[in-house]
């Protein structure tokens, strides 16, 4: 009897110390310091747009298309700005374009997208970032004003610093630069057709942001 008890205390302890080993807790996911900021004369007004400062925050996205050709490759442009919630004005830049295999899903590695930047780092002006860079503005009432690659603009990226997450990978970056963006809309009078309705001018702007991986 008293071998059976100890036997089935070993059983018992064995069964503890199974299910013990079994309970996994996960680590502590630090989120990464990702920094945005924008300062800037816009219109000859100083702007500056700080995160959690009247609703700002920011935007990272990317924009996936199909590159054209029979290549059967992705072009991807990639975006950083700064938009509100409760404010109409914004601004977000853009970088592309980027050629991805799309057999290799349609994220680049960190490796590649960095190389991608540093590339780039004083790139021209195009419509729509497919090939260069891109500004995108909104005024105070909302209205969106884009640069265009036929008019000359200065642009350059610097102090990057790659960082990462459990929610993805990143390239931090500080862009400066200064254009002419413009507001298209169609005309009043017949025949209707795309028009410049309105441009700003902006001076020093510093864009500190970042591109997801």
């Amino acid at each position: 009897m008293k071998k059976a008890l100890i036997f089935s205390g070993i059983i018992i302890g064995a069964v503890l110390f199974a299910c013990k080993k079994a309970e996994t807790i996960p680590a502590p996911s630090a989120k990464a310091d990702l920094k945005i900021h924008f300062e800037g004369t816009i219109n000859g007004s100083d702007v500056e747009w700080t995160k959690n400062v009247d609703g700002y925050y920011a935007v990272s996205r990317k924009l996936i298309v199909a590159q054209g050709g029979g290549t059967g490759l992705l072009d991807l442009s990639y975006y950083c700005g700064m938009l509100s919630n409760s404010k109409s004005s914004g601004i977000e830049i853009g970088l592309g374009s980027l050629p991805q295999d799309p057999t290799l899903g349609t994220s680049p590695t960190l490796v590649t997208l960095r190389d991608f930047m540093d590339n780039n780092t004083s790139p021209v002006y195009s419509d729509s970032s497919k090939a260069g860079f891109e500004v995108r503005y909104f005024n105070e009432n909302g209205k969106l004003f884009v640069s265009d690659e036929n008019v000359p603009g200065s642009v350059l990226f610097s102090n990057y610093v790659e960082k990462e997450d459990n929610a993805g990978e990143y390239v931090q970056f500080q862009v400066d630069f200064s254009c002419v963006v413009k507001h298209w809309g169609k005309t009043v009078t017949l025949p209707l057709q795309d028009s410049v309705l309105a441009t700003a001018v902006i001076q020093s702007g510093k864009l500190t942001g970042y591109f997801t991986r």
